[in-house]
């Protein structure tokens, strides 16, 4: 992933607050942006809310998934910084099910 994209993300930039140069070397594309930010997101372990993932992936719980999912296919740490939000999610969803 090209560092000027990922110092981008990283800041939280939308695609429409995006330099020429950086939205150039996406091929001047909003779904190869949301794709990395996505990508980014997972990699880093990063939370849903206050995060420029939440534009892209619109489901929380989706998101969450996903990042549980790498997690473990990389053989990653568990996120304990997202323990709270991801106890309450499945909370929930066993809530749900009864």
């Amino acid at each position: 992933m090209n560092t000027d994209v990922e110092f981008h993300i990283r800041q939280n930039y939308p695609w429409n607050k995006l330099p020429a140069n950086v939205k150039q070397s996406l091929g001047n594309s909003q779904r190869e942006y949301d794709k990395h930010v996505l990508l980014y997101s997972i990699r880093n372990q990063l939370r849903y809310r206050n995060n420029l993932v939440r534009h892209v992936k619109k489901e929380e719980r989706k998101y969450y998934e996903e990042l549980l999912k790498y997690s473990r296919e990389h053989l990653m740490l568990y996120p304990y910084h997202l323990f709270v939000t991801v106890y309450l999610w499945i909370c929930l969803c066993f809530e749900n099910i009864s």
